[in-house]
């Protein structure tokens, strides 16, 4: 028996999609995971064609944000389990975590889907209780993340962080 994971997180910057390829390595090596959905990987070509092939058009039009979100509104409804790169965009100076990201978790959390969330910044920021309250497991750093690999996504054993929660 193996998971499908929903990979949730922003893939707006280098560093960003940086970290996300990091975590879909390591998932890929965890015997417990059968499949990973990545929304970065499901961007509705057809229609991103259909407006000149750039992405970055295409997102303002009402028919790909719409064929985004249902595709990945199912995705989660499919998925065992959500797991989220808690990110921010540090490198160009923005310290809020991505919209897109938490309602993915909220979304998961509603459907009473286990929640794994990686953050690969070590910070002094407290964790908002709400998310504190919604994980089964948080990792926190790049060492303690790399333990995803080993980590039991059958059991979804408690993995908690020790950052204040607010």
């Amino acid at each position: 028996m193996t998971q499908r994971v929903y990979l949730a997180g922003p893939f707006f910057s280098e560093a960003q999609n940086e970290r996300l390829n990091q975590a879909k390595k390591l998932l890929e090596q965890n015997p417990t995971i059968g499949y990973i959905y990545e929304p970065r990987e499901h961007q509705q070509t057809e229609i991103v064609n259909k407006y000149g092939g750039e992405l970055a058009t295409a997102m303002h039009e009402r028919e790909w944000q719409d064929a985004t979100y249902r595709a990945d509104v199912q995705a989660i409804n499919q998925a065992d389990v959500i797991v989220a790169t808690f990110d921010f965009d540090t490198e160009s100076g923005n310290t809020r975590p991505d919209e897109g990201t938490i309602f993915e978790i909220g979304y998961g959390v509603a459907l009473n889907k286990p929640v794994v969330i990686l953050q690969h910044q070590i910070d002094d920021e407290p964790l908002n209780l709400m998310l504190a309250g919604s994980y089964t497991a948080y990792f926190w750093g790049t060492e303690d993340i790399q333990s995803i690999k080993d980590y039991d996504f059958i059991n979804l054993p408690i993995h908690n962080t020790d950052k204040e929660v607010f």
